[in-house]
């Protein structure tokens, strides 16, 4: 453990979302914000994109905490490899309706998915469905099942808001469904940080963990940036290890000389 020698109270690069070390550019900063007034507006589908790493998951879980809880139902997919039923099941299940003894029943699940999205807007409460790492659905039934869903309107009023968050290849798959494709009311793309952000996202999480000196140089910033490709998940990984490497090396400062090091005792 590297803690003592860096004097930090937490580990700054842990590749789990965190709202402690949550950093926000101008550009993610107005992506949650759009994607936050398109859900309070009842937008019907929204999609969201982004390459692996790039911070999506943290993203969206910052919005659907920011949501007012007494408005929202939500229901969030974090597995999305499942077939048309086992989606509308697990929707259900995700927002705590007695469906176990229907699960082999497809109009079964809908009646009562449609019963309970009719008594939420009764009582002015909205439905949110989020279907995380969507691209990795496997069949185009699926899509057109959560589609489908967009039907359940009242009055010019869509029942769920469906926002459907994946790789840029899910763009392909929604693609495939010229309806889908339609109804999406808001494309939202992550993308990856610029040098500049970069240096910003990396003097945040260590200052987050606690860290009261300087030890980064420039140089080093430039070859992290380089070696990563402004990657989040790519700089935290490249990150812990500079950290252990420079504990076992007594360094005081992350060099270009340590971040090679680095790279060359663990490649990729």
């Amino acid at each position: 453990m590297y803690l003592e020698h860096w004097k930090l109270d937490d580990f700054p690069f842990d590749n789990v979302p965190s709202s402690h070390f949550y950093y926000e550019t101008d550009n993610h900063r107005v992506l949650c914000e759009d994607l936050y007034d398109a859900i309070i507006r009842r937008r019907g589908a929204i999609a969201l994109t982004g390459e692996i790493g790039c911070g999506k998951t943290t993203s969206i879980q910052r919005v659907l905490l920011d949501l007012p809880q007494e408005r929202f139902d939500i229901a969030l997919i974090n597995f999305s490899s499942l077939s048309a039923l086992e989606m509308i099941y697990e929707i259900t299940q995700q927002l705590g309706l007695d469906t176990k003894k229907k699960n082999n029943d497809k109009n079964a699940l809908l009646q009562v998915l449609r019963e309970h999205l009719s008594s939420n807007a009764a009582e002015n409460r909205d439905t949110l469905i989020c279907i995380d790492e969507a691209q990795s659905i496997p069949d185009i039934s699926t899509l057109e099942e959560l589609r489908m869903l967009l039907n359940f309107q009242l009055g010019n009023r869509f029942l769920i808001t469906l926002l459907l968050v994946g790789q840029p290849e899910l763009q392909q798959k929604i693609a495939e469904i010229p309806q889908l494709q339609q109804r999406i009311a808001l494309n939202l793309h992550i993308g990856k940080l610029d040098m500049q952000s970069t240096m910003h996202y990396l003097l945040h999480r260590l200052r987050k963990a606690g860290c009261q000196q300087p030890i980064l140089t420039k140089q080093s910033v430039a070859l992290i940036y380089q070696q990563t490709g402004g990657v989040p998940r790519r700089i935290n990984h490249l990150m812990d290890k500079c950290l252990l490497m420079g504990m076992r090396t007594s360094s005081s400062v992350i060099d270009q000389k340590l971040v090679r090091a680095t790279m060359q005792r663990y490649p990729g």
